[in-house]
């Protein structure tokens, strides 16, 4: 008897893990992104916010890869590449700045991690996470060339 409880404790795990997320925890989600993409329009930048607005862009390329998403995987690398240098230079200079374009590209990317939360099963959003912990393990470890790209550009290999 005691064998089958964690066997049915994993069978609910695993259907679990083929549904998209409840809609509670999904609404909690979006709306913290959404608070840091007005916070942004407003003019207000920081690290985390900065950071927060990359992990989305990343967890929505990584889900789009896995083939549940419908913007181009060239505008979320664009988006992406911005963010990065957005860090880059807040960590340099202190302060950044940015064109509208960049608003321009977050806004549907935020949109789009918005629906792939009520729609795409929480599988795919575990891989996710899990991609991006190893890339901030290998930023903690050595600075990505996503986050960095004129130090690595810099740095002979």
């Amino acid at each position: 008897m005691p064998n089958r409880k964690p066997q049915r404790q994993s069978a609910a795990r695993v259907r679990t893990l083929l549904l998209p997320m409840a809609r509670k925890e999904a609404s909690a989600l979006i709306l913290r992104t959404r608070l840091n993409l007005e916070r942004l329009r407003s003019g207000e930048t920081d690290r985390s916010l900065i950071t927060h607005l990359l992990q989305i862009c990343l967890v929505t390329a990584f889900v789009t890869r896995a083939g549940y998403g419908q913007l181009a995987i060239d505008q979320l690398d664009r988006v992406g590449r911005e963010l990065g240098e957005l860090l880059v230079e807040l960590d340099e200079t202190g302060s950044c700045e940015y064109g509208e374009t960049l608003m321009e590209g977050i806004t549907p990317v935020v949109n789009e991690y918005d629906c792939m939360l009520g729609a795409v099963r929480l599988e795919i959003f575990a891989g996710a996470s899990d991609y991006l912990d190893r890339l901030m393990v290998g930023a903690a470890n050595e600075e990505s060339p996503f986050t960095n790209p004129r130090r690595n550009s810099e740095s002979p290999r």
